[in-house]
């Protein structure tokens, strides 16, 4: 049996490492958004709240925080500030957190009985759980996710919501899905922007239009690129500090894996590519990270 104190101990010394590292690359990078010593004390106040380590460590988020994020954090009497600042500050955070909003505003409206609704990849599938069905009866809620930790606080979550759906889950790789004709709906977020290639984003969504049935409606979103990657850029209502720090966070610190960004006439054009015919595009305030519904 393992020593607790020594596992506790293993992993404190393993986060040392960790920030040490990290330390060390921003010591050694020649161009930086902010200061070295300014970078130097973000990295420091990531790694003293349990966000900010996850982000550290993983740099990208699985269903658990991604909740958080979007949320359960924002409700909470956040003592950290920086914990505090992304979650109520950071641009792309915002954008996220509104981009959920408009999201269940346009599934509510596929809520019909009868249908079955997918979430890939589910998360804790708060996307389709926390719609109302009231009015409606058989529908069946699928989740798809990869992460088996996912799977489990999403069949958890869905015990908690009651039994005005059924619903079940599959651990499975959305690019291989081999499902066919079975979605009324399918709701996607994240895939995308943590894919850079072009192709494989397209196969993505080939297997949401295979898994829908004939004139389902696929809701996705993509992230746009920001004014310096693109003169095409669509961000706009940002705090021009709050981008910096941000982007010094993201960018620098973390090297966060989820910025494959897209203009609206690429993902257009994957989508279609794909199969699909573009029923309307969605963008939040910022112009971060719009929302776009297609017809199979």
């Amino acid at each position: 049996m393992t020593n607790p104190v020594c596992a506790e101990s293993q992993l404190i010394t393993h986060g040392n490492l960790e920030l040490e590292n990290h330390r060390e690359r921003l010591q050694n990078t020649e161009s930086l958004t902010l200061s070295l010593e300014e970078e130097l004390a973000l990295l420091q106040q990531l790694n003293e709240f349990d966000f900010g380590r996850f982000f550290l460590e993983n740099k990208g988020l699985n269903g658990y925080w991604t909740a958080y994020m979007i949320i359960h954090g924002p409700k909470k009497d956040l003592t950290h500030p920086l914990e505090k600042w992304l979650l109520t500050r950071a641009p792309i955070i915002r954008a996220t957190q509104e981009r959920f909003k408009i999201f269940q505003y346009q599934l509510q409206k596929y809520v019909r009985s009868h249908t079955t609704l997918a979430a890939i990849p589910c998360g804790l599938m708060d996307s389709l759980l926390l719609l109302n069905y009231d009015q409606v009866e058989n529908v069946h809620l699928i989740g798809i996710d990869l992460d088996p930790e996912s799977i489990e606080l999403a069949k958890i979550n869905a015990r908690q919501h009651g039994k005005k759906f059924t619903a079940s889950f599959q651990e499975k790789d959305a690019w291989d899905l081999s499902i066919h004709n079975e979605y009324d709906l399918v709701t996607s977020n994240g895939l995308n922007f943590y894919e850079p290639d072009d192709q494989k984003v397209v196969a993505l969504y080939g297997e949401f239009y295979k898994a829908l049935k004939p004139e389902g409606i696929l809701i996705t979103s993509f992230l746009t690129p920001p004014p310096p990657l693109s003169a095409e850029s669509t961000w706009k209502n940002f705090d021009i500090n709050d981008l910096k720090k941000q982007k010094a966070i993201l960018g620098d610190i973390v090297q966060a894996n989820f910025q494959a960004f897209r203009t609206e006439s690429q993902t257009r054009q994957q989508l279609e590519q794909a199969g699909f015919k573009i029923l309307d595009v969605i963008y939040d305030t910022q112009g971060m990270f719009p929302t776009i519904i297609a017809q199979k």
